[in-house]
């Protein structure tokens, strides 16, 4: 029953999307698994592991340097290759800066001391939520769960990476 749901789904928002463009463009493949390799009917329970993997992992990179709001994944894929659970998807982290006065901060407080014409923007966007996004796949392996990132500026290229590879030192 739920694959039926998922496949109409699917078939309607297709129709839904030709239907505003008013016309049809083929989509160039870069390494994209497309819908007849997709597994449409995943297991809840694979998805519920790396979505707390990856949550949990994310916390222990980053909750040091930013206040973190959320988590979201995107785009989830999800294929058994080779008896292995492969899933490729788009992951967003909402974040925000630790809370402090932005005067204190050393660009903001340089930028005022200087009449920086920049400055109030500096000093209005430090406390404001922004969003960090990563290209990732997870590859289940029994208890094992590998994390790659797409390193290709065009295509894909993936490379074993963790969530601390991010961190700017």
């Amino acid at each position: 029953m739920k694959r039926i749901l998922i496949t109409g789904l699917i078939i309607i928002l297709a129709f839904g999307f030709s239907a505003c463009n008013g016309k049809s463009e083929p989509i160039e493949n870069e390494g994209v698994l497309q819908e007849d390799e997709i597994s449409v009917d995943t297991d809840d329970t694979d998805y519920d592991r790396i979505s707390e993997y990856m949550e949990e992992e994310s916390r222990k990179a980053f909750s040091p340097y930013y206040e973190l709001l959320d988590f979201q994944i995107s785009d989830y894929q999800e294929e058994v290759v080779n008896g292995n659970v492969e899933a490729i998807f788009l992951y967003k982290i909402i974040y925000k800066n630790y809370y402090k006065d932005p005067d204190t901060v050393g660009y903001i407080k340089e930028a005022k001391e200087s009449g920086n014409k920049n400055y109030q923007q500096m000093y209005d966007e430090y406390l404001q939520p922004k969003e960090m996004n990563f290209h990732l796949k997870v590859i289940l392996e029994n208890d094992l769960i590998t994390l790659y990132s797409n390193i290709a500026p065009k295509g894909i290229q993936w490379e074993e990476t963790k969530m601390t590879d991010y961190i700017m030192k």
